[in-house]
């Protein structure tokens, strides 16, 4: 063999044993996002996960219940850090996915503790309307990624401390500003609202759930002669629910529990106060007082926010 040949088969031979020795060792972990179901589980993410991680919004413009994972989105998700969904309850079809994934890669937020019912369909999966439960969600984030991020483990757990000291001022804002208004009759499209309306000890009376059934006959026959009264559907506005308030005798607005009509860097707060500023437009039509309460409420909410 002739020197160069020996030199070419030395450095070939090299070349190999690097490249064995490269696939031996452990690559570092590549997972640097975290997948949400929903929007409204962003808005509460984002406030654990701050700078450190990017999230993103699988079900974006869809309906959670009926949305099934793209080709593009599974492989999202075999990439992401961690997933968090509600549950089979609201997002059905990306179950099968979800449950692909390894346990500590996936967070499941119902059931996973004990959320806050009152006022509330125990059964309705929309436990994000109400600022308590996303505190409880807002830890249970901060835990797993504490978990997955053991580095990071206090600053997540800080960020979730601060969330929940928020939520808990957020509730009794939204509690004050709509106890005034529980005279007021209140018929829902379906009972997640209970879950906003419920905590204030406000009545909501639904005629659809989280299934899809209700709107039926004997509904309307129950509710009608309810008197001068709110109607809350969803975004968009829509003709069904305009004249459905019509034939009840009711005031109508849509709310937006999705949050699909805030502004992209939108906070947990924002969602809140935006559903509670769509209430009022039809509420403080119907309850003068209502109103006055209301503006009671404003300043108070400016004075707790001042002392935080």
């Amino acid at each position: 063999m002739s020197p160069s040949s020996r030199v070419f088969s030395f450095t070939a031979l090299l070349l190999l044993c690097l490249s064995l020795l490269a696939c031996g060792k452990s690559q570092p972990d590549e997972r640097t996002e975290l997948v949400v179901s929903v929007r409204p589980l962003a808005l509460i993410a984002r406030e654990i996960a701050g700078d450190n991680l990017p999230v993103h919004v699988l079900i974006q413009g869809a309906d959670p219940h009926h949305y099934a994972p793209s080709v593009s989105d599974r492989a999202r998700l075999e990439r992401a850090l961690l997933m968090v969904w509600l549950g089979p309850q609201m997002e059905g079809l990306l179950a099968g996915q979800v449950n692909s994934l390894s346990e500590e890669r996936q967070l499941q937020l119902l059931g996973a503790t004990e959320y806050e019912y009152q006022g509330a369909n125990a059964a309705d999966p929309h436990l994000w309307l109400r600022p308590r439960n996303a505190a409880l969600a807002g830890a249970l984030i901060a835990e797993r990624l504490a978990q997955l991020q053991p580095q990071q483990a206090e600053l997540y757990r800080s960020r979730a401390r601060n969330f929940s000291q928020s939520m808990a001022s957020l509730q009794k804002v939204l509690d004050r500003a709509l106890w005034a208004y529980r005279d007021v009759p209140i018929v829902v499209t379906h009972d997640a609202y209970g879950h906003f309306f419920g905590s204030a000890g406000v009545e909501t009376r639904a005629l659809g759930n989280s299934s899809g059934g209700g709107h039926g006959a004997r509904a309307m026959l129950d509710l009608s002669g309810m008197g001068r009264g709110c109607l809350f559907g969803e975004v968009p506005e829509n003709t069904r629910d305009r004249q459905l308030a019509e034939h009840l005798g009711l005031e109508y607005t849509a709310l937006d529990p999705l949050g699909e009509q805030l502004e992209p860097d939108a906070r947990y707060r924002d969602l809140i106060e935006s559903l509670l500023a769509q209430a009022r437009s039809c509420l403080s039509e119907i309850s003068d007082q209502g109103a006055d309460q209301a503006d009671q409420a404003d300043q108070a909410d400016q004075a707790d926010q001042s002392e935080q």
